[in-house]
């Protein structure tokens, strides 16, 4: 071997012993962490106290045995409110004393001690825990007294009370006689075994990890109802309900009359007349056909109206005396709107009534046109019938002779014959000036029936009757002895008939009655 060889291999044999001394002291120091990591794991595991970096719901143990941790949990510990909700409304609210549970330290105790041994259960646990910290939780903290849990969760103590399923129904509502639609209630009962696992089950929950704090919101699970489920939509009921007052109302019509009065007599408007008149809308109210209504009050009013409708009248001496329309200024007249609007009226109503139909009563000062009728008799007994041929009247009252007299009428000579026709009493007075062209005179009783001419007393003559309106007669009016004008005021009203007729063949020519007599607005009238 040459000296450069052997220079070689000493120099190998130095680099070899190195690397085993470098090597036998990294070994030496493994061994010597694994025993110190082993000692001081074995003096943990044999500590009653939480590793360092432990945490509990956030606070710092580390170091602390389970009891004083427990000690703190329960010194900490903040008031919890439990509510049960329906709906987002509480209906049962409580602290944790009335559903049973308390914090307990034995329990809460012996839970931590286990949390405390796993920490040093194993190496691999000792030195995860130890490089990463734990947070431990406690998962037994509360003792629970079932009865007082049981006792208390009860849907009877709810604030909202229980009621049960009641589904739309359609009735008739006595009070108004109409069908009405009861509303549905949705029934809100509850399976009280079902409700307390619930809740308990949502406060084991909450607590599994640590204690509870401030407000635990438990709503009240779906299959906890035991009420049927109610249909809500009444659209259908309403319909048979609106059907029904449908029917109720024509029913009530079925029944109702209108009836009409005419003195004595009277028309009844019964449903067949007027069924075809109506439509009943689904609220039950009804609307009527005014073209329909309007007709019909048209043919009653043809039937009945007497006002400026030619009359035949039987004087006392059994003659027939003809009126022509317009003569007849006295009389009834259907105010054919008017009652149009009030049958409507009556007829949506739905009720029978009894009355007269609504007249034109009055002309344009307020005089009536009529006094009382008997169907389509509207003198009905009571009437003052003047003669003009026999200048006699007679004044017929319900139908008995009240009184009679010998009269004057209007001065043919003059071209004042008194008007002939039928004439409401227009008012009477007592006592009256009759104020004429040239002329005032005082009277005690005037009657007036048309324009300027009345029936009134005349105590500046001595004889009535005979010829003597012919050539000294009145200026239109009828004069009349003082009694009799007097009886006949006390005896008479306003709109009471006067019947004033020539004898058939003995009427003087139309230019002899009067033309210049004052009007009755102005009450004033010819006297003679």
């Amino acid at each position: 071997m040459n000296k450069a060889s052997s220079t070689r291999n000493n120099q190998k044999t130095r680099n070899l012993s190195v690397s085993t001394i470098i090597l036998i002291v990294l070994l030496a120091v493994i061994i010597i962490g694994i025993i110190s990591v082993f000692a001081i794991y074995q003096h943990a595991k044999h500590t009653d106290t939480f590793m360092k970096n432990t945490t509990f719901n956030g606070a710092d143990i580390s170091g602390m045995t389970p009891s004083q941790v427990a000690d703190q949990i329960i010194q900490n510990s903040q008031p919890v409110t439990i509510d049960i909700t329906e709906n987002d409304q509480t209906v049962l609210t409580g602290d944790l004393s009335d559903y049973g549970y308390s914090l307990d330290k034995n329990s809460m105790t012996a839970s931590l001690e286990k949390a405390r041994e796993a920490q040093t259960e194993s190496i691999s646990a000792y030195l995860q825990n130890t490089a990463g910290g734990d947070n431990i939780s406690a998962d037994n903290v509360y003792s629970f007294d079932e009865a007082t849990f049981d006792s208390f969760v009860q849907s009877s103590k709810f604030s909202v009370a229980r009621v049960k399923s009641v589904e739309a129904a359609v009735n008739l509502d006595s009070s108004t006689n109409t069908y009405v639609v009861t509303q549905p209630v949705q029934g809100n009962e509850v399976d009280d075994t079902k409700l307390q696992k619930a809740v308990r089950d949502a406060i084991e929950s909450a607590s599994e990890n640590g204690t509870l704090t401030g407000t635990l919101k438990i709503a009240i699970p779906e299959d906890c109802y035991t009420s049927e489920t109610v249909n809500m939509d009444t659209t259908d009921l309403q319909k048979e309900a609106d059907d029904k007052n449908k029917e109720l109302k024509l029913q009530a019509y079925k029944d109702m009359a209108i009836t009409y009065q005419f003195g004595d007599q009277s028309e009844t408007l019964t449903y067949d007349t007027f069924k075809d008149w109506l439509t009943i809308a689904d609220d039950g109210s009804c609307t009527v056909d005014k073209d329909k209504a309007a007709a019909w009050v048209s043919d009653l009013a043809n039937k009945y109206n007497t006002r400026h409708i030619e009359k035949t009248f039987k004087t006392t001496g059994g003659l027939t005396i003809d009126f022509p329309a317009g003569k007849v200024e006295y009389g009834y007249t259907v105010d054919e709107d008017s009652e149009t609007a009030e049958l409507i009226k009556d007829l949506q109503a739905g009720q029978s009534i009894s009355r007269e139909p609504i007249y034109v009563q009055t002309n344009d000062y307020g005089n009536p046109y009529y006094y009382k009728r008997n169907g389509t008799d509207d003198l009905a007994g009571t009437y003052v019938e003047v003669d003009l041929t026999k200048q006699h009247l007679w004044y017929y009252k319900d139908g008995s002779l009240l009184l009679e007299s010998d009269l004057v009428s209007g001065d043919l000579s003059k071209n004042q014959g008194t008007m002939t026709g039928i004439f409401p009493v227009a008012y009477k007075e007592s006592p009256s000036t009759l104020v004429g062209a040239n002329y005032s005179t005082k009277v005690q009783y005037w009657m007036p029936f048309y324009e300027g001419e009345g029936l009134h007393d005349a105590w500046w003559r001595t004889a009535f009757g005979g010829e003597i309106y012919k050539t000294n007669g009145s200026n239109g009016c009828l004069n009349l002895p003082s009694n009799v004008a007097q009886s006949i005021y006390e005896n008479i009203d306003a709109g009471v008939p006067i019947v004033i007729y020539y004898e058939p063949g003995t009427e003087p020519a139309d230019s002899t009655y009067a033309s210049d007599s004052a009007t009755m607005a102005d009450n004033a009238a010819a006297a003679g």
